[in-house]
């Protein structure tokens, strides 16, 4: 053998090994990656049937048919599905993402529901986001679970991979937050409540002097809410202005008038005389009967006054006194007590 005839031997055979390995090596298309993506659950508690909003953006401008949602214990290799995840309730019950919608839910194998249609085209960077519902999460509290997504050509949720991706989650302890809201009764009475019950300050109010020539008047204020069911009545309990035997006559709903012995309060601001203020704040307490008439004056112990009929953010009541005397009132101290008495109805 001549080593020209060596030297071609080997050629060939070179040659034939290197086409051997041509014809031999498979043939790979690695899948895109789908990127932003993320899976929204309505709650992480172990166990409870919740919603999973799962998003992506595709990667591949393709005709898709189909979108896997394989849920594993792990994100890559042979998928075990979380103990206690259950999937074949689920529905798909929100789509969006353009040229992405148009399916429906396949979730006949626990832990592998996928969506499908007539496959379509979809362009690459389109975001998708698609709402799984009755999904039960796994049983294990801090229990991850992955959700491999893969796009597909085919309308079998296996045939044509296309784009894939995967998301974690994971189940969680929840924090319970509790509370008490007690029975509520705020209600406080002074002369003067610049902004709530904590700043009511004065239970003095002095008329001066009486005359028959003038009418003498005075204010006080109240402030009340509750969460009773039935609201609530603010009543006034006292006696009309006395001096000894002497007293000044207790009106019955009746205007000012000066020169007669009169004394009356309302809830209403008023023109005769110029006196008082209508009820304020976000709440719905009212002036109620008489007490609730401008120009109008009454004094009665033990009448409702105001009232809220249910459950109710603060009012401020201001209440409008007016004293008048004839020429032969007595001289003396005239004085009374007013008390206001605020019932809830829970």
């Amino acid at each position: 053998m001549t080593t020209n005839m060596f030297h071609s031997r080997i050629r060939n055979k070179l040659v034939a090994a290197a086409a051997a390995l041509i014809v031999f090596s498979p043939l790979t298309a690695d899948a895109a990656g789908l990127t932003a993506r993320s899976d929204v659950m309505g709650t992480s508690e172990a166990g409870i049937s919740t919603t999973h909003i799962i998003s992506m953006t595709t990667a591949t401008a393709a005709s898709i048919g189909s979108i896997g949602f394989l849920m594993c214990t792990t994100s890559s290799g042979a998928c075990t599905v979380p103990s206690g995840l259950v999937t074949i309730s689920a529905t798909l019950s929100a789509q969006s993402g353009t040229g992405g919608t148009g399916f429906t839910l396949n979730a006949t194998t626990n832990g592998a529901p996928y969506i499908t249609r007539t496959a379509a085209a979809i362009a690459a960077s389109v975001p998708l986001s698609y709402t799984l519902s009755n999904v039960t999460n796994p049983t294990a509290t801090d229990t991850t679970f992955y959700i491999r997504i893969t796009t597909y050509t085919g309308s079998d949720g296996a045939t044509g991979a296309t784009d894939t991706g995967q998301i974690a989650a994971s189940t969680a302890t929840p924090i319970q937050l509790t509370g008490v809201t007690p029975p509520i009764l705020v209600f406080c009475v002074g002369t003067s409540i610049p902004t709530d019950c904590t700043s009511a300050t004065g239970n003095t109010i002095d008329f001066g002097d009486f005359s028959p020539a003038s009418t003498n008047i005075g204010t006080s204020v109240m402030q009340a809410q509750t969460n009773a069911a039935n609201g609530y009545t603010i009543t006034v309990n006292g006696t009309t202005l006395s001096s000894g035997t002497n007293t000044i006559t207790a009106m019955s709903g009746a205007a000012s008038t000066t020169g007669s012995s009169q004394f009356g309060l309302n809830l209403r601001v008023n023109t005769a005389p110029a006196v008082g203020a209508d009820v304020t704040g976000p709440g719905s307490g009212v002036p109620v009967f008489n007490y609730a008439s401008a120009n109008n004056y009454r004094f009665n112990t033990g009448d409702v006054v105001a009232s809220a009929a249910l459950p109710t953010n603060a009012n401020t009541f201001t209440t409008s006194y007016i004293v008048n005397i004839g020429g032969a009132q007595a001289a003396g101290v005239y004085t009374a007590t007013m008390t206001y008495i605020c019932t809830a109805s829970f």
